[in-house]
Order: structure tokens, then sequence, then C-alpha cells
């Protein structure tokens, strides 16, 4: 799922619905209201519906009306008109600001031109409806519609099939999907993607209307070979001459869509890069890529130019840091660091060629540079470049514009302020730590340095408008080195303190801030809500406040068949929290929720399917010394012993790793065996890790590094998909048993975790998952050096730590904003910290204490079902 921009609208410090901004202006409604109609507010929308109308029918043929910016007004006006005649409950965006942010170009594609809603209660309501708004609007241009189609020639009038109620269902990682009944009854997902999709065995009755079809013909005289990128605004794609089989960059830009700040829309934007690129290529031919033709087919306009080879910036230095792998020397770092001032210079030069043609780039970011095979650089997009010398139109990357006050009237501070960004993605990305705190910096030179010193000249391009201020309540690497466990105990205390006070019990919705997958989701679960914080809480020591616990308990039992079943974004993980925090009735019955949950047989992964919920049994049963738990950690265990059925039951791309592959299955077994005995669980555990390890995106590397599936091959080092979460249980595996190819492996898993360097802190996805396999392999095994390494690099996660009056913020998923989330945000990384400096068993939802108790048993255990399986100590 791309990021979702929205949740950026409505909160300057924390990720929050869309619906809760506001800005001052008043909210849309029709000019006139026929007596007897009602509207109520939900979420982004404003319904109205007559008093017998408030019980809609379940499911028909949705209208939909799209309308341009300026004529929002206007169009409500008319189309409300038609739906009070006809007496068709309807709903609209309920203010200009909501309509901003769904139709800008980084918006969700399927929500894209959506204004208004109506839902007629039959076909030929539909229809009639749809004729007569289709009559009152023909004057108008509205978006097209990508989840409908549209009605006969009307450009602003569309319709699809779906649920008309809120009907929707939690995948396993979480996230809703919508429901809509089939014709014969039964539910069926009503697939919202940026298509039109009908159920099966449900016929368009319209389709004979239909003028949506793009023309047929030449494409103008080229091809497309694939996409790049999709956006609300439009595509971007690779693609060829058909003369001369010459590749291409082909970018297009949908109609009355993708709207800029200052209310130009994505057509009129690629018109402006046009005659940019176009007099840039008279006037410095060379410096932007070539343009080649401008054209419109069908509604949509494209524009073709050079395609530059190359990686991105970005992209390169994924590939090229050597600092990012184990075992590179410091000469390799320096040579690196050689090639960064390179091309900083290049870009450098680059830019002054583009000032001196008039122009000022304006978002230049990691994306918009290309490294070729020569490490020669080439700007690319300049959608967003404008003339100097007339108002700047301030539009980019968050983390490489400069603040408004910085740039006043020298246009080319922009630029160079871009520049100054880059250079820190060269030779260390942070996000946005640094522009919430430049003392970070600081700690960033300082741990880049123990492996290789950065250059002075590249340096201080980094630091020319971010330097590190030295804040009296912020200490230096210099004073976190004298005394490390001083400072990551004071670091501990402080990230608990704001985390206590950023609790919010009058927020009807959550407690604790948290990132946009959990407002999506659900902001109770152990990955991204309430329960991630409390147990964080715990292990800190935390007395916690009755209050906190009441309404995790409430909200938690509160709809609670609703919820997923899984470990860390369902009921099973709540019930584990309550169940550690003393409420075992309320975490019986979540638990209870979980195993009635149709993914628990659909799903196998630790996250949210089979596997985590297995463990909560096991956990349970330590708390309650109930069998039926033991039994049925047995029955969901029996169930993945099969290859194949594990494997369908992992979803599609075969995903890689702890959460979601087979790294957390694996996990179950190897507690399972822990606790019973059994060595053909152990056997089982062993054979998942050994399939895990055959997916090493470089099987013969010093550090081994693993995809996160087979569609997203990104090599990754994370605890969530990536060395850590494999080592996490490998570890374990070793513990209770030999297993040669395990432990030659293990070196090489725990490689990647000794690197200082994550462009995010978080616990699952960033450095602080490091420390806290380290310190979790410490703990099991008494390996020392692994606790000395867990030490230092939780002195890294200063440089992601930011000063607060109530004590110390994390910022959370795409570090835009702070979050208090396990997963990605101030939670997981106090878990880390409080586990690198006082380990104690099953901080990440093992049943390591039990594991342990059974093999220091003076009897040995036999392996069975039930409680007669399992020692006294554990029950």
């Amino acid at each position: 799922m791309d990021f979702p921009y929205e949740f950026l609208a409505a909160h300057r410090e924390f990720y929050e619905p869309l619906e809760t901004a506001r800005d001052g202006r008043e909210p849309l409604r029709p000019n006139r209201l026929p007596p007897g109609w009602m509207g109520v507010e939900s979420g982004i929308w404003t319904q109205w519906h007559l008093p017998d109308h408030t019980r809609l029918i379940g499911d028909g043929w949705k209208v939909h009306v799209s309308a341009r910016p300026e004529r929002l007004q206007h169009v409500l006006d008319k189309a409300s008109q038609v739906c009070f005649r006809h007496e068709v409950s309807f709903k609209h965006l309920s203010t200009e600001l909501f309509y901003q942010w769904t139709h800008q170009k980084l918006a969700h594609r399927p929500q894209s031109g959506k204004f208004i809603a109506a839902y007629p209660a039959d076909v030929e309501t539909a229809r009639h409806l749809m004729e007569a708004l289709r009559a009152a609007l023909a004057d108008e241009r509205g978006p097209y519609i990508l989840t409908d189609r549209r009605y006969k020639d009307s450009s602003t009038v569309y319709y699809r099939y779906g649920a008309f109620v809120r009907r929707f269902r939690p995948r396993a990682d979480g996230l809703p999907e919508a429901l809509t009944h089939d014709p014969a009854g039964r539910l069926v997902l009503d697939r919202r993607d940026a298509s039109f999709h009908l159920p099966e065995k449900v016929v368009d009755p319209f389709a004979g209307s239909r003028s949506d079809t793009a023309e047929g013909g030449d494409f103008a005289g080229f091809a497309i070979d694939s996409s790049i990128r999709f956006t609300s605004a439009g595509g971007t794609y690779r693609g060829r001459e058909l003369a001369t089989g010459r590749p291409v960059f082909i970018k297009e830009a949908r109609a009355h869509i993708g709207f800029r700040d200052d209310g130009a829309s994505a057509q009129q934007q690629l018109r402006e890069e046009w005659r940019t690129l176009t007099a840039l290529h008279e006037a410095a031919p060379g410096l932007a890529p070539e343009p080649i033709r401008y054209f419109r087919k069908w509604e949509h306009e494209f524009l073709v130019c050079e395609h530059v080879d190359g990686l991105t910036l970005g992209g390169w230095v994924s590939s090229t840091h050597p600092g990012l792998r184990a075992g590179s020397t410091p000469e390799e770092i320096a040579a690196y660091y050689r090639r960064c001032e390179q091309i900083v210079s290049a870009i450098e030069r680059a830019l002054d060629r583009l000032h001196a043609a008039g122009y000022v780039f304006v978002d230049l970011s990691g994306g918009n540079v290309i490294v070729g095979d020569d490490d020669a650089v080439r700007l690319v997009d300049f959608g967003s470049a404008q003339r100097m010398g007339g108002p700047l139109l301030r539009t980019g990357t968050p983390g490489f514009m400069p603040p408004v006050a910085l740039v006043a009237d020298d246009l080319a501070t922009f630029d160079d302020y871009g520049l100054s960004a880059l250079a820190q993605v060269l030779v260390g990305p942070l996000g946005m730590v640094q522009d919430f705190n430049p003392d970070v910096l600081a700690h960033l030179h300082r741990d880049l340095s123990e492996r290789g010193p950065v250059p002075p000249t590249l340096w201080e391009r980094v630091t020319r408008y971010r330097a590190p201020v030295h804040r009296a309540d912020f200490p230096t690497p210099e004073q976190v080195a004298e005394d490390p466990i001083r400072h990551l105990s004071d670091l501990r205390d402080k990230v608990a303190d704001a985390l206590v006070a950023m609790a919010d019990y009058d927020n009807p919705v959550r407690v604790f801030p948290t990132v946009p997958t959990g407002h999506l989701s659900n902001t109770l679960c152990i990955a991204y809500g309430t329960a991630g914080v409390v147990h964080a809480l715990r292990r800190a020591g935390r007395d916690l406040p009755d209050r906190l616990l009441d309404r995790l308990r409430r909200d938690a039992l509160d709809k609670a068949d609703d919820r997923g079943p899984g470990l860390y974004v369902g009921n099973a993980g709540i019930a584990r929290v309550l169940a550690d925090c003393g409420l075992l009735d309320e975490a019986r019955d979540l638990l209870a929720a979980a195993d009635r949950h149709p993914l628990t047989a659909e799903c196998a992964d630790l996250f949210g399917g089979a596997a985590g919920v297995a463990l909560t049994h096991l956990a349970l049963y330590r708390h309650t010394a109930d069998p039926h738990h033991v039994d049925r950690a047995f029955a969901l265990a029996d169930v993945l012993s099969s290859d194949s059925r594990l494997t369908s039951l992992l979803g599609p791309h075969e995903p890689v790793g702890l959460a979601h592959g087979r790294g957390g299955v694996a996990l179950l077994f190897q507690q399972l065996a822990g606790v019973t005995g059994d060595e053909g669980y152990q056997a089982r555990a062993a054979r998942l890790l050994h399939s895990e390890l055959d997916r090493a995106a470089e099987p013969d590397a010093a550090d081994l590094l693993f995809p996160v599936s087979t569609k997203d091959r990104r090599a990754m080092p994370y605890l969530y998909a990536g060395s850590s979460g494999i080592a996490y249980t490998a570890t374990r595996c070793l513990h209770a048993g030999a297993d040669e190819r395990l432990a030659e492996a293990m070196p090489r898993l725990l490689a990647p975790l000794r690197l200082k360097y994550a462009i995010m802190s978080g616990l699952f996805q960033g450095l602080a998952g490091h420390v806290f396999t380290l310190a979790d392999r410490a703990l099991l095994t008494g390996d020392e050096s692994c606790r000395r390494a867990s030490l230092d690099m939780a002195c890294g996660l200063f440089k992601y730590a930011v000063p607060h009056p109530t004590g110390m913020r994390l910022l959370g998923h795409q570090t835009l904003r702070y979050s208090a989330d396990l997963w990605s945000g101030s939670a997981g990384v106090l878990l880390a910290l409080c586990h690198a400096l006082d380990p104690r068993p099953d901080a990440l939802f093992s049943v390591d204490a039990s594991v342990e108790q059974r093999r220091t048993a003076a009897e040995p255990v036999p392996a069975g079902r039930g409680a007669a399986g399992v020692p006294a100590e554990v029950r």
C-alpha cells in the first residue's frame, strides 16, 4: 500500500485521520434543502436522507459524481436537487479541504474523483437518476473515477456495483477489505482498487450506454513496455519509439485531477514541464531529458522524453554504500565517499547550469537524480522546476524543502538546501529526523566515522543548513561514549515519560498516537495500538494508570468479533497483554474470539494468523493451567505441519521472515518443542528455517539478507522480514539442539545487526530491532559479545531521538510524525532499550520462561497431547 499522505493533514505532530482536519472554511452543503431531509457527518462525508431511508438496502448500483475544485458548490447544488427529487439518499465530501486531499497527486487512487455518492434502491431508479444527473450536469467536467464506469457521454456521472453499507472484514495484516453480496446472497470481496470490477455473475445493466473506452489505433508512434509508478494524477512508463526502437520515458496526466496547492491540475503541470524541457533543451542541451513529443490520447495527455539510464540516487546508495554491508573495509568506505564527493560536485554543476538558464529545480530529492554506470548524474522530473524572477511555488519532497524563512528572495537557496539533503542521503539518510532535532547529525557522524571518516568537505555540505545546535537536554556522542549505561538508562526513562504523556483518554479513536496503518487496522493491537504500548511500559517497570488498563479492557471486549485473530494485529495479542496484566477472564474471551475467526484457519503466519494464536494459547496455559489451551496449540500446529498446506496458508508471493513468513511459523514449532520436549516439533522448526535460508538474497555473502517476498525483492536485515527475525528464531533452535546449517549461518545472520545504521529507528523495521535481537541472543546463550554489541547498537538510537518537554519522542513509520506504536514508534524503541539494559524472558511474546522451566526440570517430559505432555513447573 502506498503511504496515505492524507494522515498528515489534521495534525502537525501526529498521524491523524483526515476527517479530524479543519481549516476554518465553511462546510459544503446543498443550497436548498427540502422538508424532512436530514444530514449527518460520517468521516469525511456528509450524508443526506429522509427519515424512512435510514436503513439502506445492503448492496446495489452506486452512482458517483465528480467535479472540478472551482465548481464544487455548483455541482453539489445541481446534483442534490436531482437526488432530492428522486428521493435517493446520497453523500458528499464535507469540505473543500477534504476534496483537496482526496484529489491531490498522491491521494488514494480508488477514492480519486469521487465527490458525491448516491444510493438508488434498484436498477431502474439508478437509470433514471443517472439520466437526470447527466442532463443537469451536461456542461460540467470532472475527473474520471477509476473504480467506476462512465454513464453514457457524461463527464461527471459514473457507476459501480458494491455495498451500500459499511461491511468490512480484516485481512491477515489487519487492514480492512470491503465485502458485498453476489446475486446468490454470498458475501464476496467488494474490490475497490483503481479499476472497474464486478462480482461474479453480476451483469452490468448499463453496459450498452458506455462511452468510456479509450480510442484505439496508434499510440502516437510509441509503445509502452512497462509501468514505473501510478499516482492519482497518472502514470509513468518505460517505452520505445516504434520507428527507431529508441528507449523513451512516458509521463501521463489525467484530466481534472492531481491538483497542486495553486489549483493547477496534473495536465496543466505536465504542459508546464513540457515547456520547461523544451526551453532547457534549447538553452542548455543535455542538462534535462530531451523532450520528444507531447500529445493527447483520449482524455489523457502524455509527455515523451529521453529515457535516462541509471539508478535513482536513493537506489544507488542502497546498492553501493559499503557501510550498509558487513565486512566492508575502511578503504572501500573511503573510496565510496570519494565517489559521493564527485556526485555532489556534478549535481552542483548541473544546478549552476540550470540557474544560469533562468530556472530553479525546486524538487531536488533522491528520486529526481539519476546516477549512471560511470557515476555521471542527470536531473530528471522537471515537473516542479520554475523560472527565476517569479513567485516561488513551494512544492516538493518532505525533508528536501527548506523552511520558508530560509529561502527569502534567493530562489537558488531552495536547490542548495536540497543538495545538502542529498549529501546526507549519500552518507546516511535519516528521513525527517534531523528536521526535528539537528543534534542527531552529530550522532550520525560518529556512527559513520567508526567505520571510516567522512570527508570534512562532504560533511560540511550535509550540515550547511542543519548543523547541530548542542541542546542542553540532549547528550553529545562523546558524553554517551563516556558513560553509555547511564545515558541509555536516561534515554529509556525519557522515552517512557513521553509515552505516558502522549496518552489521550478523551480521544474516542485511540489512546496513543499511532501510524496510518494503525488507524486503518485497529488502535488496540500489539503492533500499532494500546496493547503494544502497555506491554512496553510494563517492561520498563512503569505503574500503569487504572484508567489505561480499564480503557484497554473495555475497548478490547467491544466488538471483539469484528477484529482479526492475530498476535500482532488482533485479539490474540491483546489477550496476551491482558493476561500478563492479570485480566484472565477478558483474555480468555478474546482468545476464544480469535479461535472463532475464519482467518485462524485461513492464514498461517505469526503476525495475523494461526501461528500467533497458537503461541498465545501456550502463554495462556502458563497463566491458567487450563489444558484446553495446550490442546488448541497442538491442533493449530497440526494444520501447519504439511509443507504444501503451509505454503497455501502463507498467502501470495511467499513472504519471508518472522512476521509473515516461515520464520514465524518456525518460532511456534520451536516453542512447542521446548514446552513439550517433542523433537519432531524441533525438527520441523529447523526445516522451516532452512527453507528461509534458501531464500537469502546472496547465499554466500558475509552477511545474509532476505527479500520481503517473491514480489518485493528488497534485501532486508530487519525483525519483521529479514536477518534479525530469522536470527531471533534460529537462536532458539540452536539453544535447544545442534543444527549444522543454522550454526554455520548464525554469524552471517548477526553480521548486518552489528551495523549501527538504519533509515528508521523502529523495532520491526529499524535499528531498535537489531538492538533487541542481539540482547535477546545474549540472554538465551550468555554470549557476552552479543550483549556488548546490543548496548553499542543501542547508543545508535540517539540519532533518532527528539527531545520534548515531556521526555524523548521517536518518529513513526516514514518519520513524518511522532508515533507511540510498538511496530515503528516509541514503544518499540522503549522495548529494545529495556531488553538491552535489563533482559528478561518473553519480551517479544514468546514462552521462553516455560521452555526454560521444562528444560531444567529434573525428570524428562514425555511428548503428548494436552496437559500430560507439559511439565508441572510450566503448568
